[in-house]
């Protein structure tokens, strides 16, 4: 009797450990410790993340970096080469003129005031001295016979601002330059993007054309094709420097400078301080 139950003692000792042993591979156990696996990134048979070998497979971190800035150096690329954009498509309306123009000089060159601004095509601060101080000077200077205008280039912001200048040049070998002066900041752009391009500066020849009957465009365009006034476009830029100017607009009245874009009172005054010395001399 007392072995029989030495016997069910060792049987139930026996039930509870085989009850308490570690689940063997394969078992629920494993498929539990796989799901942890799984949630925390599924290994390769190389026992790399599965992102990775199929970042491998690729070539790799230097290949798709190579190929990564490739993708942005293009994009790149075609954003700067994108067609130019003007600034204003309005319609060219041309001024009437009462002063006398030769070239790029307007109003009497025996005026006993002197004007001289030094521009670029392509700089903005030109255009908004061209909208705002440019129309008033002219109307009270320049029309009643006070006063000179030249517009001397100083083409430095890039390739289109020569380009604009030389096209500018060859209309004023037939006294159509302050025409073209006004249409080229009428259609004034983002800088370098292709606003002056040479087959825009051809168009814009054409609307010139399409409006003086007595502008010649095949004339201008031997003239611009043939480079006529490159030259001299640099040789204006390096006298600016030699002469100290160091921003467009910069506007000389009887030799004082005055940069930037100043109030109309500025210019004024200066205008008229000339008319009072003149008269003294």
């Amino acid at each position: 009797m007392g072995r029989n139950r030495r016997q069910q003692r060792l049987r139930d000792r026996r039930e509870r450990n085989a009850e308490g042993a570690t689940p063997p591979s394969g078992s629920s156990g494993a498929s539990s410790g796989g799901s942890r696996g799984r949630s925390g990134g599924a290994l390769s048979s190389g026992g790399k993340p599965a992102w990775r070998h199929t970042l491998d497979s690729w070539g790799g971190l230097t290949v798709i970096g190579a190929i990564a800035a490739a993708v942005v150096i293009a994009g790149l690329l075609v954003y700067l080469n994108r067609p130019g954009s003007s600034a204003n498509d309005a319609e060219f309306v041309a001024k009437e003129r009462s002063a006398e123009v030769s070239g790029n000089v307007i109003g009497d060159p025996n005026a006993p005031v002197r004007i001289i601004e030094y521009g670029d095509f392509q700089c903005p601060h030109c255009e908004n001295f061209y909208q705002t101080i440019e129309p008033t000077i002219m109307e009270e200077y320049v029309n009643t016979g006070k006063a000179s205008f030249e517009f001397r280039n100083y083409a430095f912001i890039g390739q289109e601002s020569q380009q604009a200048a030389e096209a500018a040049m060859c209309a004023a070998d037939q006294n159509r330059f302050w025409d073209f002066h006004d249409l080229l900041f009428l259609r004034q752009g983002r800088e370098n993007s292709g606003v002056f391009s040479d087959a825009n500066l051809k168009k814009y020849a054409q609307t010139i054309a399409n409006e003086f009957d007595d502008f010649d465009y095949s004339a201008w365009e031997s003239c611009f094709n043939a480079n006529t006034h490159e030259a001299a476009v640099i040789q204006e830029n390096q006298t600016a420097t030699n002469s100290g100017i160091a921003s467009t607009p910069t506007v000389l009245i009887n030799g004082q400078a005055i940069p930037g874009v100043q109030g109309i009172d500025v210019y004024r005054n200066a205008i008229d301080a000339a008319l009072t010395g003149a008269e003294a001399g």
